[in-house]
């Protein structure tokens, strides 16, 4: 997260440093640059609009092997030893201390800026008689080079800002992350207790009748029986599946890892086939990862209980600057109609996935048709800018 905004102030000095170099070299009249100027600034221009563009691939190598940045050093001392270190370009040099501290903090802005100093000195000594004139002035002996720790502090504020932002941030998501797991929780304690615990007290009532059945009717005792182990099979897998929802590394692990393992994990308890197709580029803030994950369990258990499907398909791909998950089985399906038409015969299941959804600023759909299947989409903010993406394709069950 802090590598782009770096990279994208970075990009920006580059751009600044292009043009007021262009412009400079613009300005100047034609017989009063040399050759030699012309061309170093010319490079100088073409190397700050290359870097600009391709930031992305130069500012993780810069971090990498920062040794590297004294290359632009030397193109800036270049840049005073020819056209004077109180020529028209002087400005032009600065930025490679204000790149020094936002890449490296401190110690990096300290070291480029020291060798800025001295190296204009240097330049300073080399053509100060170039002309004839004394050009030891109170500006070019002490002004000039106080510019590049001032534009290096600069780099180094600048890099701080962005690293609280990137502590804000993280500190936002992880609050919202533990106030949905806060409801979730909250919610499936109201499941536990309305759907496992009834279950539960079923079975307890069951096995308190079942020795009368077994003294007066022998065969009743063991459909009894029977029921007692299907209902206790169902009351395990409640309980199972109410375990996993209730794990909480789901939401710190990527999103494309975590939605796989859940998906396959389904396939085993429930015996259905499932294709996953996933784009493992994708990436959402923390709350948008709990509610999908929440979406999708939701989703797969009604499947598991309703739709008698033998196949299911889920996909989770990018689409611009949001992520789309569809989930489509090939079961019995039902009639549609309007979430208050579902919300007035008690099956709220539809309106809490809309529900979940929207409370992440994403849309929910779903199309069913007897004896269709059924099929629920999703679309959700991923908050990042597409890179190049790859998808996995996988047969579990």
């Amino acid at each position: 997260m802090i590598i782009e905004r770096i990279g994208g102030a970075f990009s920006l000095l580059m751009q600044v440093r292009m043009l007021v170099a262009a412009i400079t070299l613009g300005l100047i009249p034609a017989g009063h640059v040399s050759i030699k100027e012309f061309v170093l600034v010319a490079i100088l221009v073409i190397a700050s609009w290359q870097a600009s563009r391709r930031w992305r691939v130069i500012v993780p190598w810069l971090l990498r092997y920062p040794v590297a940045a004294l290359a632009d050093f030397v193109l800036s001392f270049v840049v005073l030893a020819i056209g004077g270190s109180s020529g028209p370009f002087l400005l032009a040099t600065v930025v490679t201390a204000a790149i020094g501290g936002l890449l490296y903090g401190w110690r990096g802005m300290l070291v480029i800026s020291s060798l800025q100093v001295a190296g204009y000195y240097i330049a300073f000594i080399l053509t100060m008689d170039r002309e004839g004139v004394d050009l030891a002035t109170f500006q070019t002996v002490l002004g000039h080079p106080v510019y590049y720790p001032l534009v290096g502090y600069a780099g180094v504020a600048l890099r701080r800002l962005f690293e609280e932002q990137v502590r804000q941030e993280i500190a936002r998501a992880r609050a919202e992350a533990t106030a949905a797991a806060v409801e979730e929780r909250a919610r499936l304690a109201r499941e536990m207790h309305d759907s496992l615990a009834k279950t539960l007290r079923g079975i307890a009532m069951a096995a308190a009748a079942l020795p009368k059945w077994v003294r007066r009717d022998p065969e009743r005792a063991a459909a009894e029986a029977e029921g007692i182990a299907a209902a206790t099979a169902i009351a395990s897998r409640e309980a199972r599946n109410l375990l996993d929802e209730l794990r909480t590394d789901n939401v710190t692990r990527p999103l494309p890892e975590t939605l796989r393992e859940a998906v396959e994990r389904w396939a085993v308890t429930s015996g259905v086939t499932v294709r996953c197709e996933v784009d493992a580029d994708i990436d959402v803030e923390l709350r948008v990862r709990y509610e999908v994950l929440a979406i999708l369990s939701e989703v797969l258990t009604n499947v598991e209980r309703h739709a008698e499907a033998a196949s299911v398909i889920v996909r989770l791909l990018r689409d611009g600057d949001t992520a789309t998950l569809t989930i489509s089985d090939d079961g019995k399906g039902f009639h549609m109609g309007t979430l208050e038409h579902f919300a007035r015969a008690g099956h709220y299941g539809l309106v809490g996935l809309h529900e979940r959804a929207e409370r992440v600023g994403g849309r929910l759909m779903v199309s069913s048709e007897p004896g269709a299947g059924t099929t629920v989409l999703v679309r959700l903010p991923t908050g990042t800018t597409g890179r190049t993406s790859g998808q996995a394709l996988a047969e579990v069950g």
